[in-house]
């Protein structure tokens, strides 16, 4: 097992990476981060000025490693 951390960035803002999570590998941890991300957008979709949803996937020393984003774009017609 290996620790990762989750550092989110939401609409009420920042929350750091303080808890470790333990999973067998890198990809399981992505499978996980997504699983948030879904329930993120679930509790509301990103708003202005952010715009986005995500989170950074940190290893066992804070560095990370990947990050995802969840972006809604509205594109207005001109027609």
């Amino acid at each position: 097992m290996a620790a990762f951390y989750f550092k989110v960035i939401d609409n009420d803002g920042t929350i750091p990476a303080d808890d470790p999570f333990d999973f067998p590998d890198l990809i399981a941890a992505i499978r996980q981060a997504k699983i948030v991300l879904a329930e993120m957008a679930l509790d509301g979709l990103p708003e202005d000025p952010v715009k986005a949803l995500e989170i950074e996937v940190q290893n066992a020393d804070h560095r990370p490693v990947v990050r995802m984003k969840l972006e809604l774009q509205i594109h207005w017609s001109t027609a």
